[in-house]
């Protein structure tokens, strides 16, 4: 809860473009904190000494700290980071020309030059080279030629000049720019990680995608051959017969095969969609949904002979891809559908939905066929059919496992044959 509200304060609402950019503005807030929270240490350190006349300097870089935390916040963040690296740097040289060379406080150009790299980026690398000289002049200035503008005196500069207090300057120096130091390496050392993780991750995803191409297309090949050479045949006999009744017997089997064709053509089309598109999340009601799947299915033989139960609450919410949970859907509810078993004397569906811990669970539950056992586990492979008798094409439930594995969810069934099937899905409610 801290953290997140911490999070807020520093990048505000606002959603950066990439997960780079936000951790970079993540970084430029605390690096604005940690400024303001090492100033003010000084400030008091300093007060407790009775030591005043760097008090202007210090409130000028607490003004800059908080200056670059709302800048960060507004999402300005290029105006931010001119902000925070121009006023530090500028002040680094005013107490660097103030106070001895063994307080140690040169280190805060380092850190000034690793953060323009972090800030700024390789793509802006001309600014970068630029900034960086900047401040290898400031350093030299500061320490071989100071500008006697900055140059402070008096009673006070006595004492910052002491041992005593060079001693706690050095301490105070070498651990504030120790800690804005590691601040910078480890936000560089977490980006290197994540890029590398996101390339083997694609490149392991771009493998298992060139597999199931090969797999699909040699399928998919044999697939939709079998219908044209049967219609080739069909069309071979209608050509030779004068009769009627075995024309009009072709015309009908000729419509079953076209009909096999399309909906073979429509599931390559739902599964190119779905390793295609990316994720689009949206906020709707679910229940809504699963009506216009059940009205668009309502054809489908005698739904009049059949039991629906519709267990889903009218106002319950999801936070998922609506075009690919309507596909999954429809694929798992046209299934019940089509293997109900008829002999039966009732024929019951049931869908449902709850919500449990940030998860959703459905079900889709019938009476129906059901499925053996030993093909329990085929039945999510490609163009696999439970039955030759199956009018299906294959592709349907194994759409539905890939359209499960983008929205980061899991399946199960549990079947037994002649007493029907029960599918279950667990899906985040917010993707």
């Amino acid at each position: 809860m801290h953290v997140s509200l911490l999070t807020r304060l520093l990048i505000g609402n606002i959603k950066p473009a990439s997960r780079a950019e936000y951790k970079v503005a993540l970084l430029r807030g605390q690096l604005g904190v940690l400024c303001f929270v090492v100033v003010l240490f000084y400030l008091i350190f300093d007060s407790s000494q009775d030591i005043y006349i760097l008090v202007p300097g210090y409130l000028m870089v607490m003004v800059a700290s908080v200056l670059t935390i709302m800048l960060n916040h507004r999402g300005y963040y290029r105006a931010s980071s001119l902000t925070f690296l121009l006023l530090i740097s500028i002040m680094t040289y005013f107490f660097a020309v103030n106070d001895s060379s063994q307080s140690g406080v040169f280190v805060y150009f380092i850190m000034a030059a690793l953060t323009s790299m972090v800030l700024f980026g390789y793509s802006n690398r001309l600014f970068v080279v630029l900034f960086c000289m900047f401040l290898v002049f400031l350093f030299l200035s500061a320490y071989l030629f100071p500008l006697p503008m900055f140059v402070l005196s008096g009673v006070d500069m006595e004492r910052i000049n002491a041992e005593e207090y060079r001693l706690i300057s050095f301490i105070i120096n070498f651990l504030g720019g120790f800690f804005l130091c590691t601040a910078v390496v480890y936000f560089l050392m977490d980006m290197n990680y994540h890029s590398q993780k996101e390339i083997l991750e694609k490149n392991t995803l771009l493998t298992k995608t060139n597999q199931e191409l090969d797999r699909f297309v040699y399928s998919a090949s044999h697939e939709l051959r079998a219908p044209l050479t049967s219609l080739l045949g069909l069309l071979d006999i209608a050509g030779r017969t004068s009769s009627e009744e075995e024309l009009k017997q072709c015309h009908s089997m000729m419509h079953e095969r076209i009909q096999n064709m399309d909906l073979l053509i429509k599931e390559v089309i739902d599964f190119s969609r779905n390793a295609r598109q990316e994720i689009s999340k949206e906020k709707f009601l679910l229940r809504p949904l699963v009506q216009k799947i059940l009205d668009d299915l309502k054809f489908m033989g005698p739904v009049d002979k059949m039991t629906l139960k519709l267990s889903v609450h009218p106002e319950m919410e999801v936070i998922t891809d609506p075009a690919r949970l309507k596909m999954l859907l429809n694929n798992l509810i046209s299934n019940a559908f089509k293997y109900a078993d008829r002999q039966k004397d009732k024929c019951e569906i049931e869908i449902g939905a709850q919500s449990e811990n940030q998860h959703v669970t459905l079900w889709i539950k019938d009476n129906g066929q059901g499925i053996a056992i030993e093909q329990q586990q085929k039945i999510f492979n490609m163009f696999y059919r439970a039955s030759e008798d199956s009018s299906g094409s294959g592709l349907g439930l194994y759409i539905v496992r890939e359209i499960v594995t983008r929205l980061n969810g899991t399946i199960q069934l549990k079947s037994a044959l002649g007493q029907g099937s029960t599918f279950t899905l667990r899906l985040p409610s917010h993707l």
